[in-house]
């Protein structure tokens, strides 16, 4: 039986998760009425879905806050609290905005939850049908969900609502980790500008280049934000066709969106040495390299040696899974096996750390290959040879090689035991399709083989969302519910 204390101590954590969860809430419900004003612009009946729900969730989410907060004042988080809170936003953000979708597509709940899900954690898969006629609002917010998914709703708040800096800071860090200015609060705002300039000029290159403007907004904000989702059933491959310009900002934009913020703002500063010397950036763009060669090498016999053709569906497949992107040109799952196992290795990597890309990350696989060194050094030569292993200028101890080696075996764990339940759900596919659906997923994506789709068995459907989730949160709800599991054990054992 819980003691009268520990009740107590329950409900303030409560009350503390969910006025960390509001503020975002009330973000989300505000930008959800650009759906009927681009509707409107567009000459459209106005979603009055969008707006009715929009609505309610921002202006009922405020007045909660604010009664919660005279009452309760402002909230203090412990870490484990912010760990919950941080987790839940990632689930009740789809989960209330699936609502209006699946009213104003008159689809499934399930199906435009994980339209949802797939959209805010920046992984682009889709179980939609007919997106070339689809609302331009509707498209206009799968586009905003991967923006703003990617960049980090709680980096939105912490922008838009000042109040929410009193208490959010700590929230903040769990999802940007890493400064870029003097303060945390200022690196938000630096991080949003960055992100926003780079939105805004890529926009206007891909309308020079002949993008219609819709396509140029969503196809932008979804390359910058490293996520993939398209204005078309065909994807990205239909604005190439009518615009084939398009692919060289395009592309640039999947690299850029895959860099680390820290180096981004080097560059951006015009401080181009500063990025050079961080060996992760050098590792990224090599990797891209590498990988743009093999998979033109591989493409080149299926095009009867064409070099132009093998360029634009090798390299830029290629660049799209490295960059966790999900763009595609041509029909992934028609592609060779050894062109798949490519592509499922460039998304188990992913971008850089502190970016919009998925994926283990460069500077987790490049630690991996120095201990690997380390490792046959030290066995050679009997453990004569003890080397330290290094990032840039710093030296790593043991605890963090050791949880970045973690952190690997358990992304590759948690995508083959995804695989082997959607193999066994489709059976029409093969484990090295089933392998490529659960990397796309957990890798935040959305490269398919055509297994995500409306047909789709629940059980894939399910596999795959939780796979998005886990892989953009980097595992932190896993951690978290087996954190509560060993609390509550802890607290069983311990004498009254």
């Amino acid at each position: 039986m819980e003691e009268p204390g520990n009740s107590e101590k329950s409900e303030k954590s409560i009350i503390k998760i969910l006025q960390g969860i509001l503020p975002v809430i009330i973000i989300i419900g505000t930008l959800m009425l650009l759906v009927p004003i681009v509707d409107a612009l567009y000459g459209a009946k106005p979603s009055l879905a969008f707006f009715v729900f929009g609505a309610l969730y921002a202006l009922a989410s405020f007045l909660f806050y604010e009664h919660l907060e005279s009452k309760y004042g402002v909230p203090e988080f412990s870490y484990f609290e912010a760990l919950i809170s941080y987790s839940l936003v990632w689930i009740i953000i789809p989960v209330l905005t699936a609502i209006p979708l699946s009213i104003e597509l008159r689809i499934s709940y399930i199906d435009a939850l994980f339209e949802s899900i797939s959209g805010f954690t920046g992984t682009g898969f889709t179980v939609l049908r007919g997106l070339d006629y689809m609302s331009k609002g509707v498209l206009f917010w799968r586009g905003l969900m991967q923006w703003v998914g990617e960049l980090g709703v709680i980096v939105f708040a912490s922008v838009f609502l000042p109040f929410f800096w009193r208490f959010g800071h700590i929230l903040y860090s769990l999802e940007r980790p890493t400064r870029i200015s003097l303060s945390l609060r200022e690196s938000a705002v630096k991080i949003f500008y960055m992100y926003f300039l780079i939105t805004v000029a890529g926009i206007v290159v891909c309308i020079y280049s002949g993008v219609e403007p819709l396509d140029a907004i969503v196809h932008v904000m979804t390359a910058i934000a490293t996520g993939g989702m398209s204005t078309y059933d065909a994807n990205y491959e239909k604005v190439f066709q009518y615009a084939p310009q398009s692919i060289y900002p395009i592309t640039a934009l999947m690299i850029i969106g895959g860099f680390n913020f820290v180096v981004l703002a080097y560059i951006l500063d015009g401080e181009l040495k500063k990025a050079w010397d961080s060996e992760e950036f050098r590792g990224f763009l090599y990797l891209n390299l590498v990988f743009s060669l093999l998979s033109f090498a591989i493409i080149l016999p299926a095009t009867s040696f064409n070099p132009e053709i093998s360029l634009l569906y090798g390299s830029f497949n290629a660049i799209s899974a490295l960059t966790t992107t999900g763009f595609n040109i041509g029909n992934i799952a028609s592609m060779p096996a050894s062109m798949k196992l490519l592509l499922i290795l460039a998304m188990l990597l992913g971008g850089m750390s502190f970016s919009t890309a998925g994926g283990i990350k460069t500077i987790r696989f490049l630690v991996f290959l120095k201990k690997i060194k380390t490792y046959v050094l030290g066995l050679i030569s009997g453990g004569g040879i003890i080397q330290d292993i290094t990032m840039g200028e710093k030296v790593l101890d043991e605890k963090e090689v050791s949880n970045m080696i973690l952190y690997i075996l358990l992304h590759f764990s948690i995508v083959l035991i995804g695989a082997g339940i959607i193999k066994s759900a489709v059976s029409n596919h093969d484990f090295i399709d089933a392998f490529f659906e659960a990397s796309s997923a957990a890798g935040a994506v959305g490269l398919s083989v055509g297994i995500a789709s409306p047909e789709a068995p629940f059980i894939v459907k399910l596999v795959l969302m939780v796979l998005m989730y886990l892989g953009r949160l980097e595992y932190i709800p896993l951690f978290v519910v087996l954190g509560l599991l060993i609390y509550r054990r802890i607290i069983q054992v311990i004498p009254g």
